[in-house]
């Protein structure tokens, strides 16, 4: 992956130095709480583009992991529609890390829209119950800040720098007492009974690239919790009449290497949301040989152009 893309961003010319534009802020909403041990409440991060169209961001959490848990992060009804890196925890570490974009960048609320449009992820926290910090008679503020390589780019074709400000947030214990149990986060879970959208898997293969061989692209969206993760299987015509659920199912991410480089095999790819709703979704052989010429000469660099000029850039500068 990392070879293809650095082949793809030299092809269109995108080692350039990094240019400043105007101001855009990632925010933490809400930027203050008050809650009791044991009580799971959805953070959300948002960004304000003030006036410039965002296409692509990374951002870094940190949150003290000696007073907070972080319980999940969710990339569900995010502005972000490709994803680098999904919203991931490192508990060990006391951060929460995500790279993603959106061709066409996002410019603001849409004129008549009454909802927010602007978060970019949810990440869900708690007071520990099991800890002295839990027993203790003074309410025990956490403080949550941005790190310094929390970064955002413009979409103007030059992968330009936003000049941008953070805003942290800060959450308080409550004192340990009797409350009303409230996991938002198990309560997303619960309400959540939509499959992922559906996606394509597109098939290719490129010269600078698995050495040639046919490889597998599959991304989508779920807008409730977020996707947890694919899962790819290769099933060959004797066997296709064989219930999904009794499939070679394994994890994989995309771009995935086939294994079946005749393209003989059905190849599905399953996206499982954090709420185990599956979307299946099959590449068919193809047998034909106008057909398959013409998906061998597809560039791999119409791929990576996808995600547009900025977001390549930001890629880059994580490699």
């Amino acid at each position: 992956m990392k070879q293809g893309l650095m082949l793809g961003a030299a092809a269109l010319g995108f080692f350039v130095g990094p240019i400043l534009a105007h101001g855009a802020q990632i925010y933490l909403d809400p930027a203050t709480g008050k809650y009791p041990p044991g009580v799971t409440f959805g953070v959300d991060v948002r960004i304000d583009n003030q006036g410039e169209c965002i296409n692509a961001a990374e951002v870094n959490l940190s949150y003290p992991k000696d007073q907070l848990e972080a319980v999940a992060a969710s990339d569900g009804d995010s502005i972000f529609s490709l994803w680098v890196k999904s919203p991931t925890i490192y508990s060990d570490y006391g951060l929460v890390s995500f790279v993603g974009g959106l061709p066409g960048g996002y410019c603001g609320r849409v004129a008549g829209d009454s909802a927010l449009s602007n978060k970019l992820a949810t990440i869900y926290f708690r007071f520990p119950t099991s800890t002295a910090l839990a027993s203790s008679s003074i309410p025990q503020p956490a403080q949550l800040t941005f790190l310094s390589g929390t970064k955002a780019l413009v979409n103007d074709g030059a992968g330009t720098l936003a000049s941008l400000t953070t805003g942290g947030a800060t959450y308080t214990r409550l004192l340990k007492g009797k409350y009303v149990s409230l996991d938002t986060w198990q309560k997303a879970i619960e309400n959540d009974t939509t499959s992922p959208d559906p996606f394509i898997v597109g098939i290719y293969r490129n010269s600078s690239l698995f050495d040639n061989n046919w490889f597998a692209v599959f991304s989508t969206v779920d807008k409730q919790t977020g996707i947890d993760h694919y899962e790819v299987a290769e099933v060959s015509s004797q066997n296709s009449s064989v219930p999904q659920s009794q499939w070679n199912w394994f994890r994989a991410v995309s771009p995935y290497l086939i294994k079946d480089q005749k393209l003989t095999s059905l190849i599905a790819v399953r996206a499982i949301d954090r709420a185990g709703n599956i979307r299946v979704e099959h590449y068919l052989p193809v047998q034909s040989p106008q057909r398959e010429k013409q998906i061998a000469i597809i560039p791999f660099i119409a791929i990576i152009g996808i995600v547009g000029f900025g977001l390549i850039k930001l890629i880059l500068s994580l490699l």
